[in-house]
């Protein structure tokens, strides 16, 4: 399902299965993750949809320290070309609920009106510093009241820009009920949390995480919450072991770990599928979205220096039979029949059920 060309059936599919929507906005790594709100939390009046956007790069180079270092351009199109028209979109699915779910919403409000240009970006978040996850010229068409969680030196960064009013940094995932960063939607016990999963092996929280957690159920019988684990340049597997230790059950929807092995001369970049297979084993997620393996058009020094190998799922596990010397490809896959994995094209949608 592609988002702008059926919203109509987007906010069916939301509403009718009280389910998150995961919109994939560029070829890379650029997502917008919309909620239902519970039916008892706070919202602005009118609305009936929670808005997360992660790592925006819509348009326009992106470079590293110095264009002769490394500067890179998406060579297929972002599926909105800017904060504007992704607002428009997310207007428009707010006048849809509005005229059809009317029962559920409270009385309309500006944001359902065509000519307002009213914020519908309910959050921002930022998972590393550098440009093609850290916009600078996508993030300044964002309204300065947003709220932004990012890791440390990503805030450090937006903060030097002067732009928004509240960044926040994200804080560690300690594994207790209420560990990550609380946001500003509800209250101290809020619905919504965002941690970053990392080792204190890597210095500069490179193969980090960033684990969202929510509960847009009216209630669950053990208390237990639902989550996304996005890693764009992938996390040591065994980083996620915390996860299933935490006081408060957190069922993983969806990881985020894209499939391409990338290494810059001797460094190791994207960790790829070989890693993602270990992660969605310990996560035991019930979705795997692969992310950042848009094929870019570069220039500068790393592009002479990038290697990039490109798997797939069936390459991965082969070379997972002949690491272990056991096992076969075909028990291998079945093991696999209930993990959901999607590859989605810019402006694809997947509903994460």
């Amino acid at each position: 399902m592609r988002l702008k060309d059926d919203l109509e059936g987007a906010v069916s599919d939301i509403m009718r299965f009280g389910r998150p929507l995961l919109t994939h906005l560029n070829a890379d790594t650029s997502w917008l993750l919309t909620l239902p709100y519970p039916a008892d939390a706070a919202r602005p009046p009118g609305r009936a949809l929670f808005n997360v956007l992660i790592d925006p790069w819509l348009q326009g180079p992106q470079t590293d320290y110095f264009s002769w270092f490394s500067r890179q351009w998406h060579v297929v199109p972002s599926s909105v070309q800017t904060i504007a028209e992704l607002n428009v979109c997310l207007r428009a699915m707010e006048r849809i609920i509005q005229s059809q779910y009317a029962a559920l919403t409270d009385e309309a409000t500006n944001c359902h009106e065509e000519s307002n240009t009213t914020n519908c970006i309910d959050l921002v978040i930022i998972s590393h510093e550098f440009t093609d996850h850290c916009n600078q010229q996508t993030l300044r068409e964002i309204a300065p009241s947003t709220p932004v969680f990012a890791t440390k030196s990503a805030a450090r960064l937006i903060l030097s820009w002067r732009h928004f009013h509240r960044v926040n940094s994200i804080l560690p995932f300690s594994g207790s009920k209420h560990s990550g960063t609380k946001t500003p939607v509800d209250d101290p016990l809020s619905w919504l949390r965002i941690a970053r999963i990392a080792s204190d092996r890597d210095a500069l929280y490179f193969h980090s995480a960033i684990l969202i957690t929510f509960n847009i159920k009216l209630s669950t019988e053990d208390g237990s919450t639902e989550g996304l684990v996005y890693t764009p340049h992938g996390i040591n597997a065994e980083d996620l072991r915390p996860l299933s230790l935490a006081s408060q059950r957190i069922t993983i929807l969806a990881l985020l770990h894209g499939l391409h092995d990338i290494k810059l001369s001797r460094r190791q970049l994207n960790l790829g599928a070989h890693n993602a297979l270990r992660a969605q084993r310990i996560s035991r997620s019930k979705y795997w979205v692969s992310t950042h393996d848009e094929v870019k058009k570069a220039g500068g020094l790393v592009n002479h220096l990038l290697r990039r190998k490109i798997w797939t799922i069936e390459d991965s596990l082969r070379e997972e039979e002949k690491t272990h010397a056991q096992g076969n490809i075909g028990s291998a896959l079945a093991d696999m029949q209930d993990v959901h994995f999607a590859n989605l094209e810019s402006g694809e949608s997947l509903l994460l059920r």
